[in-house]
């Protein structure tokens, strides 16, 4: 991930002024609602494009129930296939321009079985849901409550990471506003 990807990110939150619009409508020290999330398309987006860019699940592993043949390659019955999510998110003819950080490309829905964040099919993580209320709600909270600010922006990956991570592990200084 390119270091504009960050500011993309910050500023696409911003730029939309969904949360800041949330955040008036309450009254002090009221919670955020089911309604207030559901409200929160533009964070949704920045959501799905976290995890296409950085997904937990690697690989998602199955078992050919019977013989077949896969892009004239004969997989036999008892056979495990791993399929690679990260590549899949990865892949330009999945996503344009698949490296870089852009929550827009989610404003339709992408085909079914090209976007496996939390596995797919009767597999899928029972946690899906909580996980990206949990990513909303911190998001909400960093962007109307904080100004952050990044302090290395070394983009470099950390090489053979289980998970996608930064080298410098993106330290940030985060002031309440």
């Amino acid at each position: 991930m390119k270091l504009k990807s960050r500011e993309i990110f910050h500023n696409f939150l911003l730029r939309q002024l969904e949360q800041l619009r949330i955040k008036q409508s309450k009254t002090a020290g009221s919670s955020l609602t089911l309604e207030d999330v559901n409200k929160m398309t533009n964070v949704s987006k920045v959501v799905k494009e976290v995890l296409r860019l950085s997904s937990i699940v690697s690989w998602i592993p199955r078992v050919a129930l019977n013989d077949c043949i896969l892009n004239d390659f004969n997989v036999k019955k008892g056979w495990t296939v791993n399929i690679d999510a990260r590549f899949m998110h990865f892949d330009p003819s999945l996503y344009n321009q698949p490296t870089e950080f852009n929550p827009a490309r989610f404003t339709e829905n992408p085909q079914p079985y090209n976007f496996s964040a939390f596995g797919v099919g009767a597999r899928t993580c029972l946690g899906m849901s909580f996980a990206k209320l949990m990513m909303k709600l911190f998001l909400h909270h960093l962007v109307t409550s904080y100004r952050w600010k990044v302090e290395d922006h070394d983009p470099g990956l950390e090489p053979w990471s289980h998970f996608p991570r930064l080298k410098s592990g993106c330290p940030i200084t985060v002031k309440p506003i």
